[in-house]
């Protein structure tokens, strides 16, 4: 019987290099978020767009259909066969002393941006259109045109009134429970709602990171954007509120429709977002804060999240592949 080969591939840093090099093994575990063909702005939108909707990994695996997908940032991914799921939680166990939860709020919403990602930018111009500053609180890396913003505009002629001018915490830190809790943590727990960014924008998937557990952490009711992340979020057991929360868009695939219409559909629910706090809601979200804070929640997680067939062949390959043992060694206890 042949050996099974195994590969690690790190989504970002394979972006650099788009068109190679050629993936041949028969198990990738995929880290962090996919990577993005980079924009030829000489050849058009729509080539663009149709571009940058493909998966560059797909694109260059010799034998996709047969190959063992592990995705460790994913919920879902629709683009790819055989995928192993093993979303692992970034603020466990380090995050702690949290505060009550607060039964009123100052802000409407908290919205944290970092890196100029398409629906980042597209969500800070709509803040900036529909909300006072006092109503919310947000820190972004990007106020001025940078790169990103410049890719942004050759999909959409103008940004509307512009971006936020507010300057409230307006740096980068690094993404776990401890740096959460010391910088965003007091504006996030009196927020009520979370206007949460994921990395994924164009790929027909649902990508999970620090950002939505900081969002549960605060005891917010998420917005989150992606393709069909609210429908496997609560597969993982956890609360999106969508008898709330409007996300009917999430299975748009057209991903300026998708980020767009999850923020119209919502707009009257966040100006009222003060009349939504009641003992049912807050009992909700202090249950998603004890599920997420579970010592076990990854794991739970992965068994939620793949088919009986699935788990089988994660436990082979953890036994075989000593890479996943050393990395990844909450998967086996």
């Amino acid at each position: 019987m042949k050996q099974k080969t195994f590969r690690v591939i790190d989504g970002p840093a394979y972006a650099y290099n788009s068109t190679g090099p050629n993936i041949d093994s028969d198990i990738v575990l995929v880290r962090d978020h996919f990577p993005e063909y980079p924009i030829i702005y000489e050849d058009g939108r729509e080539f663009n767009y149709n571009r940058l909707k493909q998966n560059i990994l797909l694109d260059n695996c010799n034998d996709p259909d047969n190959t063992i997908w592990i995705y460790d940032s994913y919920l879902n991914v629709d683009s790819t066969k055989n995928n192993i799921y093993i979303p692992n939680s970034r603020c466990n166990p380090d995050f702690y002393n949290p505060l009550p939860i607060k039964h009123s709020r100052k802000y409407k919403f908290i919205s944290l941006k970092n890196k100029a990602r398409f629906h980042r930018i597209i969500t800070s111009a709509w803040i900036n259109k529909n909300f006072e500053n006092s109503e919310y609180f947000y820190t972004a890396c990007f106020n001025v045109d940078e790169d990103g913003i410049g890719a942004h505009l050759h999909f959409i002629d103008k940004l509307g009134p512009g971006l936020p001018t507010k300057e409230i915490g307006n740096r980068h830190v690094t993404p776990t429970g401890v740096s959460f809790r010391d910088n965003f943590y007091e504006y996030g727990i009196d927020s009520v709602f979370s206007i949460v960014t994921e990395p994924a924008f164009w790929e027909d998937a649902s990508h999970l990171s620090e950002k939505t557990e900081w969002a549960i952490l605060s005891y917010n009711i998420p917005i989150v954007s992606g393709y069909g992340f609210a429908h496997y979020m609560e597969q993982t057991g956890l609360d999106m509120f969508t008898d709330i929360v409007n996300y009917s868009s999430q299975w748009e695939k057209d991903p300026w429709v998708r980020s767009t219409r999850l923020l119209d559909d919502n707009l009257d629910l966040l100006n009222n977002a003060h009349d939504i706090l009641n003992k049912e809601v807050l009992d909700r979200l202090q249950q998603n804060y004890d599920i997420l804070t579970k010592s076990d929640i990854s794991k739970q997680m992965i068994y939620k999240l793949n088919s009986p067939e699935m788990i089988a062949k994660l436990k082979e390959i953890m036994y075989n592949i000593n890479f996943m043992q050393v990395n990844y060694p909450w998967i086996l206890y």
